[in-house]
């Protein structure tokens, strides 16, 4: 059991099998390739909430890494497929109801792409891509002591 949703995403993104070798952190990034970030993002959690008091939410978070930057073209096809095989794979495993484990009280319902990745900012070194992410749960009501 996680304590935290960032938890659950954390140990659930790690198990994908599209991660180059690289540093993977939560919340920052270093400046050197290849490393691998999930940024908690800001929105309003609850989309929908019941009688009960029970109600279905949102996070919304990035998926971000450093990758290798060249004027090579083929260097940026390669970050640029990277990037389209892990929003198939996001999709996919939402599809198929593998989801993030999340904490207590609290049962994933989808992990949805919001935006494509893409380039976010680059040196001539390297550059920093994004994707946006939404994790839909269901969250049990608070429990009357």
């Amino acid at each position: 059991m996680v304590n935290s949703i960032i938890e659950g995403l954390d140990q659930y993104f790690r198990k994908c099998p599209l991660l180059k070798d690289g540093v993977f952190r939560v919340d920052t990034m270093g400046p050197e390739p290849i490393e691998y970030e999930l940024e908690t993002g800001m929105t309003t959690p609850v989309i929908r909430t019941y009688l009960d008091g029970s109600s279905v939410r949102q996070y919304m978070f990035n998926f971000n890494s450093r990758e290798y930057f060249s004027m090579d073209r083929f260097q940026m096809i390669q970050n640029s497929t990277f990037y389209e095989h892990f929003c198939n794979w996001v999709e996919e495993q939402s599809f198929l109801e593998n989801l993030p484990e999340m904490p207590e009280g609290c049962e994933a319902q989808a992990l949805t792409v919001l935006t494509p990745g893409f380039m976010l900012d680059t040196t001539m070194i390297n550059a920093r891509y994004q994707v946006q992410l939404q994790l839909q749960y269901f969250k049990e009501a608070p429990k009357k002591e």
